[in-house]
């Protein structure tokens, strides 16, 4: 990898970590202290969640746009800043409508940074394989370190606003870096990449955002609510982000295979059967098994999702590609967010894991063959 190369997939790595570690913090929170602090119900915390992860997807769709057509350097400095200030509105949090809207905040200043970054990478870098692969390996560490940060100081007592002050400093550091060391990036594609042109509006593409969407509810559902003490608790969900981490660098080397929609489809069902063993055995010693394993697989799929976008949508449309993607899975997939507390709040877990199964497995049933298609176009 070339030198300037190495400088921003270093940069957009670090700040990839910062980013998943702030939003996989939030469900610790929302089940820990803000249940009790705000007097939070399953419902209210589904929303809470819904607020975050909706907002991070509506946002991705014009800033994706913007990503085609202007330098990334602001969009991501904009970024790292409104996160910065979010957190640090989170942490002066006096009472749930505050605490509501600093989310959003969150939500909306995080969801400028994928479609921003990952059609800078796609565009300016030229190991584009090596590229993603430890720019995904910085966003794994966030979503391990994130979490387990923040579980591990609420156990051994400190207040939660102090917590929250210590996660402003990664993109206050991010900010710095974008500002004095990030080299300029244009937005058209380098010369050495050569895409068919293609339109977002195929039948292809919108198979994606279904794939997207269907994983998304099981995504936000199942991880809104399993620090939960009666599911995994705060320790063991950051050990199964962590093993989400390592699955989801397994799976980057997987991605650049031939039919990376047969593999996305075998480990989307596979999630599918966890979750159902998950409502088989809730309570017992198994379903921590499980919920670990589970960990393990649901983000073994990121890196094979992303994989079909670059393999349906043209170079000059990228960013908005996974503007619309973010959209799809955070957006409108925050739904899940909201009825798995709602089945919660009913007394149903079993039944909210089985509706999250049968969304993941839609999820991998719709992305078999999509690869298949594209390769006859």
């Amino acid at each position: 990898m070339r030198r300037e190369d190495r400088a921003v997939v270093g940069l957009l790595g670090f700040l990839h970590g910062a980013v998943h570690a702030n939003l996989l913090a939030i469900p610790v929170f929302l089940n820990l202290p803000w249940r009790s602090e705000f007097q939070a119900n399953s419902v209210v915390v589904g929303l809470l969640a819904a607020t975050t992860y909706a907002c991070f997807g509506f946002s991705s769709v014009p800033f994706g746009f913007l990503a085609d057509r202007r330098s990334p350097t602001r969009l991501l400095m904009l970024s790292a800043g409104g996160i910065a200030v979010s957190l640090g509105s989170l942490g002066l949090s006096p009472n749930l409508p505050w605490l509501a809207l600093s989310l959003a905040g969150l939500g909306l200043s995080s969801g400028i940074y994928h479609p921003t970054a990952l059609a800078a990478i796609s565009r300016s870098v030229e190991a584009q394989g090596a590229a993603m692969g430890w720019h995904g390996m910085g966003g794994s560490l966030g979503i391990a370190l994130g979490p387990a940060f923040v579980a591990a100081t609420l156990a051994s007592g400190w207040p939660w606003r102090d917590a929250v002050a210590v996660l402003v400093l990664p993109p206050l550091v991010g900010l710095a870096l974008l500002a004095t060391r990030f080299p300029p990036v244009g937005t058209r594609p380098p010369a050495v990449v050569a895409t068919p042109s293609r339109s977002l509006a195929s039948v292809s593409f919108v198979r994606v955002l279904l794939v997207y969407f269907f994983a998304g509810i099981a995504y936000q559902g199942a991880l809104s609510f399993l620090p939960l003490p009666r599911f995994l608790g705060g320790g063991l969900f950051a050990v199964a982000l962590g093993l989400g981490a390592v699955g989801q660098v397994v799976a980057g080397t997987l991605a650049d295979r031939r039919r990376p929609d047969r593999i996305l489809t075998s480990l989307s069902l596979t999630a599918a059967v966890l979750l159902s063993l998950l409502a088989a055995f809730l309570g017992s010693a198994a379903f921590l098994v499980g919920g670990l394993a589970f960990g393990f697989v649901l983000f073994s799929l990121e890196a094979l999702q992303n994989t079909l976008v670059t393999r349906t949508a043209p170079h000059e449309s990228r960013g908005l590609a996974f503007g619309l993607s973010f959209f799809s899975v955070f957006g409108l997939g925050s739904i899940g967010a909201v009825l798995a507390g709602w089945l919660l709040d009913q007394g149903q877990p079993a039944a909210m894991f089985l509706v999250l199964s049968a969304a993941i497995a839609s999820s991998g049933v719709i992305a078999y063959g999509i690869g298949a298609t594209v390769e006859k176009t």
